[in-house]
């Protein structure tokens, strides 16, 4: 908002770049220990940080960036590769070099790329208030309202304190939901169970009251996608032609088959889902330049993509539901089975899209008619600090309530965002700079240990880009005195 082997042995070398007990998320860190360079190029640390999280096994392959407000990077390098030596599936012949064009599952980037930006774009158009009711009318409507939810507002869904838990039980994608696909060993990824996923957010239980407790969960931004898309077509934002083809047969299908008109208004609401993915490809990720950015890559582009993990076991986030590597489609069970397009999963990127984005909304202007800085800073600001490090729909690195801390010692005003698969965005508005930092460190396994190791390599490369940003700045003070 400007103007202008053994766990413990891989995780050991990332480990000495943070002091004992800085790097879990067992309290608050005011301070996350980094690092000093002393007089070598302080930029070759960010190198040595990535280089020794692919040899610690945190991740396969990496892309990094910094950026700031001008046109050239900072800091922009890729490292390892795909795997950690055996082909992909889309990629049989070879492991390929990770490069800076490689697309990643952005997982729960997609939260904040895109089901936030879209919130972002239709409340600066005045057509989408933050305090508005979900169950009303021009939204969900009464129907949403059952279980308790009927005090649920936006602004809500976008804090993670609506009430919901943090995933669906049984999940969307579990044999005992009943989604068509799911009771297949290799289920098809489809718009199938459109309408019965969005019976289910509107039958949905709370574990909390609405407001009362921040806990992130993934239906609050599904819920998102519902609302995005409903008031994209109440108002027009785009055109039926616009929707893909398979999600909108999908809902025809749905309501021509439907027994009762209950069932059928269910069906032709559910459409809501086509119209959010038209929205974020048409006025979203359009107008940003995000040109690589996309919901279900088409299978040409599966080759470009780094896999996620390995679905064919019950470890680690299984147990076995695709029963195959996952690689060109969307890793999140929820999100595969609501066909690839969520509102908290399933969009693929790469990391120059990442950084158009983080430059039109870390030095947007005050007349930008798209997002302007008062927007932004509307978003990008934490709410309510008795509960939560939130924003809406961002996270901040708030020194004090955020105890995860991905950004590190950058400012607490940092607004970030992580990702399952091992994404991260942090945009700090002190320093005029932001970080991205994309791996597939679900690859082939997300358990614990995993989880562990990404958190130290996240804060390690966040304070090496702190330390030599701030030192590059040190030396041409220096050098104008």
């Amino acid at each position: 908002f400007f103007t202008p082997g053994n766990n413990m042995q891989k995780l050991l070398p990332l480990l000495l770049l943070l002091l004992a007990g800085t790097g879990g998320s067992k309290g608050v860190q005011s301070h996350v220990s980094e690092q000093k360079e002393g007089g070598r190029d302080a930029w070759s640390a960010v190198d040595q940080v990535l280089q020794t999280a692919i040899a610690g096994h945190s991740f396969p392959g990496c892309v990094a960036g910094v950026g700031h407000a001008g046109a050239d990077w900072l800091y922009l390098k890729a490292f390892g590769n795909f795997t950690y030596g055996l082909p992909p599936p889309s990629n049989p012949d070879s492991n390929p070099a990770v490069t800076p064009d490689s697309l990643f599952d952005m997982a729960s980037l997609t939260k904040v790329l895109a089901t936030t930006t879209a919130t972002m774009v239709l409340y600066q158009r005045g057509v989408l208030a933050l305090d508005t009711p979900v169950s009303d009318p021009t939204l969900l409507g009464p129907a949403f309202a059952a279980q308790g939810k009927g005090a649920i507002t936006v602004r809500n869904l976008l804090l993670h304190n609506a009430g919901f838990p943090p995933d669906p039980v049984p999940g969307f994608w579990e044999p005992a939901f009943g989604c068509p696909q799911s009771s297949k060993y290799n289920p098809n990824e489809d718009f199938s169970c459109q309408a019965k996923i969005f019976q289910a957010v509107l039958d949905q239980t709370l574990i909390n009251p609405p407001g009362d407790k921040f806990v992130y969960s993934d239906l609050s931004m599904i819920t998102m996608m519902y609302v995005v898309g409903t008031v994209v077509r109440a108002h027009g934002y785009v055109r039926e032609e616009d929707l893909l083809s398979d999600c909108a047969s999908a809902a025809r299908q749905t309501q021509a088959s439907a027994r009762t008109a209950a069932e059928r208004a269910a069906a032709d609401a559910a459409k809501s889902q086509c119209y959010y993915e038209a929205f974020v490809r048409l006025q979203v990720l359009t107008p940003a330049n995000m040109t690589c950015s996309q919901f279900l890559p088409h299978r040409v582009l599966w080759s470009q993509c780094l896999p996620t993990w390995n679905d064919t076991t019950g470890m680690s986030p299984g147990p076995g539901y695709r029963h195959r590597v996952i690689q060109g489609q969307v890793s999140d069970q929820n999100a595969y089975a609501l066909g690839g397009i969520a509102g908290h999963a399933g969009l693929f990127s790469c990391v120059g899209d990442v950084a158009q984005l983080s430059k039109r909304l870390l030095f947007a202007s005050a007349s930008d008619p798209w997002i302007n800085s008062t927007t932004v800073k509307t978003f990008v600001t934490i709410q309510n600090k008795t509960q939560s490090s939130r924003g809406l729909g961002w996270d901040t690195n708030d020194y004090t309530m955020n105890t995860y801390r991905g950004c590190a010692n950058l400012s607490a005003t940092t607004f970030t965002h992580t990702g399952y698969t091992g994404t991260e965005v942090c945009n700090d508005p002190e320093r005029e700079i932001f970080t991205i930092l994309l791996t597939n460190r679900v690859y082939p396994v997300a358990d614990q240990a995993s989880e562990d190791r990404i958190h130290a390599a996240r804060q390690a490369f966040n304070n090496a880009v702190k330390n030599a940003v701030d030192q590059s700045r040190r030396k041409a003070a220096h050098t104008v005195l």
